[in-house]
């Protein structure tokens, strides 16, 4: 993946599964959910159920999620631009820290 902060907050495409996650912030519930869309169709909501307050927490069972829906686990880099879209979807202070920390050389 070529590393670009431009696009960081967009969908991150699984190409050879023809899957697509877009990661979700709700302010209302202050929940953190991830969309899987495959072959342009709706596949599944990881959180429709769980309660995840934090940007990590969908990534610690998306593997697990992925593969009950026949789309392979994620690999580091793609679970890093995952936690990345999350805090973006979010936004506010969290998404200006974690460009800092981008910016500066500590991620990615």
């Amino acid at each position: 993946m070529d590393f670009n902060i431009d696009t960081l907050g967009a969908p991150l495409q699984l190409d050879d599964a023809h899957a697509e996650l877009r990661p979700v912030y709700d302010p209302q519930l202050r929940t953190f959910s991830v969309q899987l869309w495959t072959d342009g169709e709706p596949g599944g909501i990881h959180g429709l159920t769980e309660t995840f307050r934090y940007a990590d927490e969908p990534l610690m069972a998306i593997d697990a999620f992925l593969v009950k829906r026949g789309v392979r686990a994620l690999t580091g880099e793609e679970a890093a631009w995952l936690y990345a879209g999350l805090v973006h979807a979010k936004g506010g202070p969290d998404w200006q820290m974690l460009v800092m920390d981008i910016t500066s050389g500590q991620m990615f």
